[in-house]
């Protein structure tokens, strides 16, 4: 049998589970790594520290860390755009101040 004539193989959809075993995390800082192989995201939170002196300063804590391939970080990176972009329509149709009240 010819190559082209072979019968083709069915790929069945990939579906997607989300199967959380904590809740969220928020993170108000990142810090992005990268090396010839993937890409890393380090998520943490900025977070008020007093030193031994009684110093009152901020810190970083990073408490999260996720590695992408290249491919997956393209994905994330237009992901993100989107989003971003979406959310910065809905803010420009936002009234910016309550209308001003007519006296009678």
């Amino acid at each position: 049998m010819a190559e082209d004539q072979s019968p083709r193989q069915q790929v069945a959809p990939t579906q997607k589970m989300v199967n959380l075993k904590e809740d969220g995390y928020y993170s108000n800082c990142t810090m992005v790594e990268a090396n010839p192989f993937d890409i890393s995201i380090l998520f943490g939170k900025i977070r008020p520290r007093v030193d031994e002196k009684g110093q009152a300063s901020l810190v970083e804590i990073y408490e999260r860390q996720l590695y992408l391939s290249h491919l997956q970080a393209r994905a994330l990176h237009e992901a993100l755009g989107r989003s971003l972009a979406n959310v910065a329509r809905q803010r420009e149709a936002m009234p910016t101040s309550a209308p001003a009240r007519q006296e009678q």
